[in-house]
């Protein structure tokens, strides 16, 4: 694949970002394939040992126990051949599960991986073109900032919105099919209540989006102020002034952990609380 990409005077859209990652197609078919096969061999596990409860210690045989029986010869039927084979069944789906979700991850990151690095290398040529003095007006600590912390947020993002978004649409697809296959009113309220939900997650993602925002400015200011003790540190010798800088990178560091923190622990209060407005909808 080229690599010669070419100078850009505007931002990034969505249309060159959903560009960008479909340009994976192999890839990203791979990998979706992977990860769905992934979730098929993860959802029998939750019913294996309720299941057997039910027809090998409460003595109602069903058709996991018929099955086993047709397999092993009747010299070996016994409730430990049962719970032997469902245990032996249930650790391989896991592991199998587990190798799947390792192949996906592996592919969805090589995917989100070239798409930032083809944006990375894309606002290294623009620095070819940058003056003088937006360098000096900007600094090397933001622009540093824009090249590492900005795009790493961004790479988190494609990473989880390509592995998890056909999953994701599948699950609540056959979720909401079986619901109006079972109760099909409750099932009408519910997906009548999720734009209302949905709503709900736009304006607390609204919220998480100015605290991301005031920290990665704190990782900017950081980093700028480093960079600037560091490049000039003989001079601040020299001067005598090496107290006062350091203090400044400290004061700067301190801005950073306030931010992360309140980022940190309000970005998971927003989630908790948009699955809390879901579950109130349901339950009710």
């Amino acid at each position: 694949m080229s690599t010669n990409y070419p100078y850009r005077e505007t931002s990034f859209t969505w249309r060159e970002l959903i560009d960008m990652i479909l340009s994976h197609r192999h890839e990203l078919i791979l990998a979706n394939i992977i990860a769905i096969i992934g979730a098929l061999l993860s959802v029998p596990i939750p019913m294996l040992i309720p299941t057997l409860v039910d027809e090998v210690l409460l003595h109602k045989p069903g058709s996991m126990v018929l099955l086993i029986n047709g397999v092993f010869p009747a010299s070996w039927h016994s409730p430990l051949l049962y719970i032997g084979t469902i245990l032996a069944v249930t650790l391989l789906l896991r592991f199998s599960s587990l190798l799947m979700g390792v192949w996906q991850l592996r592919q969805f990151t090589y995917i989100s991986k070239d798409v930032i690095f083809r944006m990375r290398q894309s606002l290294l040529q623009r620095l070819e073109r940058v003056s003088m003095a937006e360098y000096e007006t900007l600094g090397s600590g933001t622009i540093a900032s824009h090249l590492i912390t900005d795009l790493d947020a961004v790479d988190h993002f494609v990473g989880s919105a390509t592995s998890k978004f056909l999953v994701a649409f599948l699950s609540i697809l056959g979720t909401a099919l079986i619901l109006l296959w079972m109760h099909w009113q409750l099932a009408l309220f519910i997906l009548l209540f999720n734009p209302l939900v949905i709503y709900i997650t736009m304006l607390l993602g609204r919220r998480v989006k100015v605290f991301k925002s005031k920290q990665n400015l704190s990782y900017q200011n950081f980093q700028e102020s480093l960079a600037e003790t560091l490049d000039g540190i003989q001079q601040i010798r020299a001067t005598n002034r090496e107290h006062y800088y350091l203090q400044r990178i400290i004061q700067r560091a301190e801005y950073m952990r306030q931010y992360s923190a309140a980022f940190t622990w309000k970005s998971e209060a927003a989630s908790r609380l948009s699955f809390l407005v879901f579950l109130f909808g349901f339950k009710n």
